[in-house]
């Protein structure tokens, strides 16, 4: 399986945006006043684990993609002796300032030699000398990385295009914008690595989940807001890709 350049895109945008919200809520900010890292570590570990189950399950991840955790405690004066995601972090850490006695959303993106490194987490700084990170990193081989022909791109602003749309059918949208539909779906193919049904459903699911994950809103209304049909039609469609609704984690509640 190879990885299309959006889709890359796609998940570290989501990334940058979860880790922000994942730090106000209000348990993060509860644990971080009494020091309790560990309960932190644990929701972030739950929130990433599913996460890394759902896209591997939808294919947005490949198989042979890795993702690594970096957790403890950290001497900011020596960075010697540390991974290289962790002394890229600190490097980013010292770039914006850092902000003592609260916790920071960590959101970057590096490539070393042989892979691209999407990287998210939470840092927390109590001097200017130590902290604590979790630090999320999935790394990804260059060699599954792939831009595709520009005669194919023009799928994507589609894809925006019909997301905006009301309730109108694929075939008849794409009719009205001027394109052969059967070709249509053959450069959605190529580009998304799937139908473009498919790969539509998909992107709703990844919009419930983290409506799950950070909201008190119920399934019913997760539903309805997502564009599902109902909360069967949304339960259905999880199931389909091997998973349950009960498998994500809800943080807003806590």
């Amino acid at each position: 399986m190879v990885m299309n350049v959006y889709i890359i895109s796609l998940l570290d945008a989501m990334a940058a945006q979860n880790i922000t919200i994942f730090c106000n809520l209000n348990f993060v900010k509860s644990a971080v006043f009494f020091s309790d890292f560990r309960e932190l570590s644990k929701q972030l570990k739950s929130v990433a684990d599913f996460y890394y189950r759902f896209l591997t399950k939808v294919e947005f991840l490949p198989m042979q993609s890795l993702m690594m955790e970096h957790i403890g405690n950290f001497d900011f004066t020596d960075l010697s002796k540390y991974n290289p995601t962790v002394t890229q972090v600190f490097s980013k850490l010292n770039q914006q300032g850092i902000a003592l006695n609260d916790i920071l959303p960590i959101h970057l993106r590096y490539t070393d030699e042989c892979n691209m490194h999407l990287v998210t987490g939470v840092a927390y700084v109590g001097n200017h000398k130590d902290g604590f990170l979790h630090l999320l990193d999935l790394s990804l081989s260059k060699n599954l990385i792939k831009n595709f022909p520009y005669s194919v791109t023009y799928v994507r602003e589609m894809l925006e295009s019909y997301q905006r749309a009301d309730k109108t059918s694929i075939k008849d949208f794409v009719n009205d914008q001027g394109y052969c539909y059967n070709q249509f779906l053959r450069d959605c193919k190529i580009y998304f690595g799937d139908t473009f049904y498919s790969f539509i459903l998909k992107l709703k699911m990844m919009d419930a989940i983290g409506d799950i994950i950070f909201t008190r809103l119920s399934l019913k209304e997760i539903a309805f807001k997502n564009k599902f049909l109902d909360y069967s039609n949304m339960y259905k469609t999880f199931v389909r890709y091997g998973l349950t609704l009960n498998d994500v984690p809800r943080l807003g509640n806590l």
